[in-house]
């Protein structure tokens, strides 16, 4: 199972890479909304100076200069507007040695520009004919490409906004995912570990055994009983926080001193189990000797009275159940108490 604290790193990973994304996809709308501007008023002007070359030929035809002279300009306004923003057409590393420029169109226009600044004469006349329709053609082939550019680049810009987004659901899944996790498993915990001690509860006690009693190299298992003596008395004299703050401190102080592949359990009241795998007898009786020596020298009550501890030890054979071993260990326990209390008795199984 994995830690809380690998969870939430697993977790802070994914809001990083979320919010990267969400920037990096706000960047590219930014960005293409801006580029979708400049696509627009390229192929819009481009179009303009194909439909302006065909005025200033009309115009030439009927004489007018005043209007001649006005698409003649408008033309050189467009053909600078487009020439000046082609470079918006570009996509960097695709578009690197590429540059839409406008130039067969301005050598055509120059030429017909030219034509129409002369007189008009059968020769000048078909000489312009010729020209503009060249010109016309190669306006309208550069307003094809500008079309073509501009959706090949919606394109890409909008599959990588699509792959950002669909990237950005699949983080959220998996945020979700985490999250229910985590929550699972504090629920789990939570189920699982007594709320005032931090020991497992009596079920979590017998589920954890359950798994570790069906493997072969667990043997030697060794069983500690073991409850605080006249613990009523605490609570009578002191009060019921008093002797919950005394719950707390003699788990925490025997968590410390158990190995970690050893298992804690409150039983029920004041009454804990410690199943101690790959333990005999000799070492279980030792360990319980140096608890109760901890629990003694703890200073909890606010007199300075001890608190002493009674314990009932046995070992766990593979061919019994956990039930009657611990009915042997708590009969042990309760010679210990008809000893006079603050001591430790031992109740060997018998062979199976």
């Amino acid at each position: 199972m994995q830690s809380k604290g690998s969870v939430s790193f697993r977790l802070l990973y994914k809001l990083a890479a979320l919010m990267f994304i969400i920037v990096a996809a706000g960047i590219l709308f930014l960005y293409e909304s801006a580029k979708e501007r400049y696509y627009a008023e390229i192929v819009n002007y481009s179009g303009k100076v194909r439909g302006d070359i065909q005025r200033a030929v009309k115009f030439y035809l009927y004489g007018d200069k005043k209007d001649l002279k006005l698409a003649i300009q408008e033309v050189e306004d467009y053909l600078r507007i487009i020439e000046r923003d082609s470079k918006y057409l570009l996509i960097p590393a695709l578009d690197r040695n590429t540059y839409y420029l406008p130039n067969k169109v301005k050598l055509c226009w120059k030429r017909l520009k030219e034509l129409l600044l002369l007189p008009r004469t059968g020769e000048n006349l078909k000489k312009i004919f010729d020209v503009s329709e060249k010109c016309w053609k190669a306006a309208d082939e550069t307003t094809d490409m500008y079309q073509r550019i501009v959706s090949r680049n919606l394109f890409i810009l909008n599959s990588f906004f699509a792959i950002l987004f669909f990237a950005a659901v699949g983080i959220i899944f998996l945020l979700i995912k985490i999250i229910v996790f985590e929550v699972n498993q504090k629920l789990e915990k939570r189920a699982s570990i007594d709320n005032l001690t931090g020991a497992l509860n009596r079920a979590s006690l017998l589920e954890v055994y359950s798994d570790l009693s069906q493997k072969e190299k667990s043997y030697p298992i060794s069983l500690i009983v073991f409850d605080l003596d006249h613990f009523k008395r605490i609570n009578d004299t002191y009060g019921h926080n008093i002797g919950d703050e005394v719950l707390k401190r003699v788990t925490a102080e025997v968590k410390k001193h158990i190995r970690k592949t050893d298992i804690l359990g409150r039983w029920g009241g004041e009454e804990f189990v410690i199943v101690l795998p790959h333990t005999d007898l000799e070492a279980a009786k030792r360990l319980a000797e140096r608890l109760r020596k901890l629990i003694e020298g703890l200073k909890i009550l606010p007199d300075g009275a001890k608190v002493t501890s009674s314990f009932g030890i046995t070992e766990i054979l593979p061919c019994e159940t956990f039930k009657k071993a611990f009915e042997r260990a708590d009969k042990a326990l309760y010679r210990a108490k008809q000893k006079g209390r603050n001591r430790i008795e031992v109740e060997p199984p018998e062979r199976c």
